[in-house]
């Protein structure tokens, strides 16, 4: 005679095993995280293989871009990595990962304006300086004789500064540097000296 095995809910035994697998990933992230604290290299590489790929479509869906969703992904690792602590719930520590993603998101998103802002400035700046330096030189060769009278009537440290800018060809750095001055205080100083030397030449012509 042959026995028959017969299943009266099998409803019920999909909520066992799906109570059970819940439970075995729980006690999975519990045993990852503490190990994760203590620095075993093993934990470190199963957090890897299973939260990348759900950090980086988290990170790209904040960002609205895939291209740099590696990047926020990499300060993700690097925060976990300072702050990580025992979790006892999955669910749990997948929402601190996702504030974590959140926050680092947020501040690549800052870092990208900042340096859009800075490569704006320093544009601005290269512009300001070309025009400086090409207004300098204009006084000097478009007028080299004009010019060189005129420096001989300005004061002496102004006459020394734009000898060293226009014809020598130092850069703001350096003459502040030999003359224990600020870069900004140069620029003033140069501004200054090319609008007495304008002066002079005007009151000669």
């Amino acid at each position: 005679m042959t026995s028959v095995l017969v299943i009266a809910n099998p409803g019920g035994m999909r909520a066992v095993d799906e109570k059970c697998a819940l439970q075995e990933r729980e006690l999975a992230v519990s045993a990852l995280t503490r190990q994760m604290c203590q620095g075993h290299d093993e934990a470190w590489r199963q957090f890897h293989l299973t939260y990348y790929l759900p950090l980086l479509r988290y990170a790209a869906s904040r960002l609205g871009s895939a291209s740099d969703a590696p990047d926020v992904v990499q300060q993700v690792y690097l925060r976990v990595g300072r702050h990580i602590k025992p979790f006892d719930d999955e669910a749990a520590f997948w929402r601190w990962l996702v504030c974590v993603s959140r926050c680092a998101a947020a501040d690549h998103r800052r870092g990208v304006q900042r340096r859009a802002t800075l490569v704006e400035k320093f544009a601005h700046w290269r512009h300001v300086l070309d025009s400086d330096m090409t207004e300098g030189r204009d006084e000097f060769s478009g007028h080299h004789s004009t010019g060189a009278e005129a420096l001989e009537q300005l004061p002496p440290d102004e006459a020394r500064l734009l000898r060293l800018k226009y014809y020598e060809g130092w850069t703001t750095d350096e003459i502040a540097l030999q003359n224990g001055a600020t870069p900004k205080a140069v620029e003033n100083r140069l501004s200054r000296a090319r609008q007495h030397l304008r002066d002079v030449i005007l009151r000669n012509q």
